[in-house]
């Protein structure tokens, strides 16, 4: 009888254990317990009550470590970047990864204070943050691609191919436009077919790029084998410039700032979520989020341009151009899903020098 109140106290005050801690241990805890009791009991009723006092009177501070060591789990899986090959990001790390989102939130701001008191103190730390982008990316470079570095590597990186996707676009309007006489021709057809060429000259531009990058920095192509998702956070930023460039409009900066929280938000949630695919999800939709936001302002605000015309399809046609971006964005986006798809033995190969 006395195996049964010893097991009864020791099951009872087991079940205040943590339930992980319970389904790993419990059974086995339990089983070495009861052999015990049966052996002291055998032995005699002192043997029971110091086997009694051995097992029960360890168990309350047993419990509270392993819910302080649960805890503390808990809490590192909850820091940023704890589901990232590189583990949770120290402060200055994760703020190295909005300070590219950061920039043009400033840009924003100084539009909106134009003319006011706080012009200098905006361009003053956007001096300070320009030079502090410039040494994260070179960080980035040497170091061979750390995570926190990858939105500031992407935004220098491909803010030069939204360069090179100019040109071809530039070309295209130029040679074209003796046709229509216009360098945009007035049937909206047409005009979305010129948007799917645009759309697919940009995708072909910045997969080269990424393909040349992976051939030839090693690191980085293992890092994208290891979690693919890695390579869509480094072109995540190609969305920048299409939220903040918007040639002369005027009145449009709350939407831009709108446009900039939402991608600062698909960053925080890529960088707290544990499943790659919830991770490319979320900076999907934040791209789209942001674009519709800038196209719903360019279509508040046209009427109030100085250049406006009181036509309703001049307004349609101005609204829908960041929205016309999207398919590019969207599938670059999730053009690192074919990392996986690429040789065993692709990558640049340097030459072994002689001992």
């Amino acid at each position: 009888m006395h195996s049964h109140w010893i097991l009864s106290i020791y099951s009872t005050m087991l079940a205040l254990f943590p339930v992980r801690y319970r389904y790993e241990y419990g059974e086995e805890l339990l089983y070495a317990v009861r052999m015990s009791v049966e052996q002291a009991q055998a032995r005699g009723r002192l043997f029971v009550i110091r086997l009694a006092w051995r097992e029960l009177h360890d168990l309350p501070g047993a419990c509270l470590q392993a819910h302080l060591s649960e805890r503390r789990g808990l809490m590192m899986k909850l820091q940023p970047g704890a589901h990232l090959p590189d583990g949770p990001f120290k402060f200055w790390q994760l703020a190295a990864v909005f300070l590219p989102f950061s920039i043009p939130m400033l840009g924003v701001a100084l539009d909106l204070s134009a003319g006011g008191n706080f012009t200098s103190l905006i361009c003053g730390i956007g001096v300070v943050f320009l030079g502090l982008l410039v040494i994260v990316w070179i960080t980035g470079l040497v170091k061979e691609f750390p995570i926190w570095t990858l939105p500031s590597l992407g935004l220098i990186l491909f803010f030069f191919t939204y360069g090179l996707y100019l040109i071809p676009q530039g070309v295209t309007l130029i040679v074209l436009r003796p046709i229509w006489g216009s360098f945009w021709p007035d049937s909206i057809l047409i005009r979305l077919l010129m948007y799917t060429w645009f759309n697919l000259v940009y995708i072909v531009i910045v997969a080269l790029i990424m393909m040349i990058l992976l051939a030839f920095s090693k690191p980085l192509l293992q890092l994208a084998r290891k979690d693919w998702s890695l390579l869509s956070f480094l072109v995540y930023t190609l969305t920048i410039p299409y939220v903040i460039m918007n040639d002369e409009f005027r009145g449009l900066e709350p939407y831009q700032l709108i446009s900039i929280l939402i991608l600062i938000t698909g960053a925080v949630f890529f960088i707290i979520l544990p499943a790659r695919w919830t991770r490319l999800l979320v900076l999907l939709a934040a791209t789209l989020l942001a674009l519709t936001t800038v196209s719903l302002g360019l279509y508040q605000i046209f009427p109030a341009q100085e250049f406006a015309a009181p036509i309703l399809s001049f307004r349609v046609w101005e609204a829908l151009q960041p929205v016309l971006n999207l398919p590019a964005l969207l599938i670059i986006l999730c053009l690192p899903l074919l990392v996986h798809r690429l040789p065993a033995s692709y990558g640049y190969k340097r030459p072994a020098t002689a001992a």
